[in-house]
């Protein structure tokens, strides 16, 4: 099975629907077919349908059922073409702009990269991270709304700030999202990612995202916040650094160049993502940041997670 890497590859070797057909069939069974029904190994691809005809029951299995290609009616080769473009470019791409590349509607595109970033969340739910951890908390979203036709003293508007960061009093706001980031601290670099948003930062909802994500009995790093001592109960090693601004940054340094490059992306590709679809995003980014020093290409892996992901509807796309 070739994995092309380029364009021209992979233009080449993915030229009809049945081309990417029989590249999913052999991702689904990598060991071969294997008949549901009497466990024989022998089977052939049917002409007029995207099913495996068994040489000896004649049953007949699709190789979309069960996907996140089921029932899809955009042709297979487009299917390829976006994961192919989404997993390429590192920072992601936006649906705008893949409708253009494509030639299909933007609501289209939409829908098909909820998919794609729900697949992604599916196949890193089973990634625990172990070791040296660093976890902190991030605030996503705008720091404060347009303020209309107010004015500052020199007559100007006041400028938007779009930054997710916390504001003075320390508190959050109406249009910031909580999220818990959890990364192992690999020396000098940083190792798997895990991030979850939460309604609020408390000691259960730091314990839900911990057991979740994190083996047990590890070593976690994390800022003086008063929920994080759960840590300690949980049975892990709780290192907490009392600290604050610049100093944070020095104590944590991993997680926090994490944060930065995630609040980055949002306001660099998407302009700045809505609380509703901000898990989705979050699982995008880490879907590709866990993966940035793997052999395999990331379509690969991407094509893989759709495999497994299941069937998702317009209705659960949209929340």
């Amino acid at each position: 099975m070739q994995i092309p890497n380029d364009v021209l590859a992979f233009q080449d070797q993915f030229q009809t629907d049945d081309d990417c057909l029989r590249y999913l069939a052999e991702l689904r069974w990598l060991k071969g077919f294997n008949c549901p029904k009497c466990e024989h190994d022998v089977g052939y691809m049917l002409k007029t349908r995207a099913e495996i005809q068994c040489a000896v029951c004649r049953h007949q299995t699709s190789v979309t059922a069960g996907t996140l290609f089921h029932g899809t009616k955009v042709p297979l080769r487009k299917w390829f073409w976006m994961i192919f473009l989404v997993a390429q470019d590192k920072k992601g791409a936006s649906s705008s702009r893949l409708a253009r590349q494509l030639g299909m509607y933007q609501k289209t595109v939409w829908y098909m990269l909820q998919k794609l970033r729900h697949a992604m969340g599916c196949r890193d739910e089973a990634i625990m991270l172990s070791g040296f951890i660093e976890l902190d908390q991030a605030l996503i979203g705008p720091h404060a709304r347009k303020t209309g036709r107010r004015k500052n003293q020199d007559g100007k508007k006041p400028r938007q700030r779009l930054r997710g960061r916390k504001p003075k009093d320390g508190r959050k706001r109406k249009t910031q999202t909580e999220v818990v980031v959890v990364v192992e601290q690999d020396p000098g670099a940083a190792g798997m990612l895990a991030m979850n948003v939460v309604s609020r930062t408390t000691r259960d909802s730091i314990r839900e995202v911990v057991e979740r994500r994190v083996e047990p009995n590890q070593h976690i790093k994390t800022d003086g916040y008063q929920a994080n001592y759960v840590l300690k109960s949980m049975g892990h090693v709780h290192q907490a650094v009392v600290c604050d601004g610049v100093q944070a940054c020095k104590e944590l340094p991993i997680v926090h160049q994490v944060i930065g490059l995630l609040k980055n992306n949002l306001l660099g590709i998407y302009h700045g993502v809505s609380s509703r679809y901000l898990p989705r995003y979050l699982s995008e980014f880490a879907f590709r940041f866990n993966r940035r020093f793997s052999k395999i290409p990331v379509w690969v892996s991407l094509a893989k997670a759709a495999l497994f992901a299941g069937p998702l509807s317009y209705a659960d796309a949209k929340l």
